[in-house]
């Protein structure tokens, strides 16, 4: 299923050291009731915690970084979930010694970061219990 959406606005922000991605960004769409949209950035971090879904166990297994990374790669979108505004973000981490880790984004603490928030103008998804894949995903 495809569901078609207008831009209502583009929105490029930072954030500053020592602020936490996903707080701050979940808190932002919060304030200025923003229910449906994409988000992308770049920056570094401090440290980070990400997951990966096991699908045979059906549960996330995450593991903590404390370490400064570059922040390569993050994507997300903005939905609904439990009757708020949800950003679902995955990462991708540099590290010293230039390997890459990445995955669903739990949390990081921002030594630099940049975003952009493209706001969805219409209706948002809304996410739902998924008995297939035991994860919440868009009731489409």
């Amino acid at each position: 299923m495809i569901r078609y959406f207008k831009v209502r606005k583009l929105i490029q922000g930072r954030l500053f050291k020592g602020q936490e991605i996903i707080s701050e960004i979940t808190k932002y769409l919060k304030e200025n009731t923003i229910n449906a949209g994409l988000i992308s950035g770049i920056g570094a971090v401090s440290k980070a915690k990400i997951g990966y879904y096991d699908q045979t166990t059906r549960q996330y297994i995450s593991q903590e970084f404390n370490e400064p990374m570059e922040i390569l790669f993050l994507k997300g979108n903005i939905s609904i979930k439990d009757g708020e505004p949800f950003p679902h973000i995955h990462i991708v981490l540099s590290k010293k010694d230039y390997s890459c880790i990445g995955g669903h984004l739990f949390e990081a603490q921002v030594f630099a970061f940049e975003f952009e928030l493209i706001e969805f103008d219409g209706n948002f998804y809304e996410r739902g219990f998924d008995e297939d894949t035991g994860l919440f995903l868009w009731k489409i």
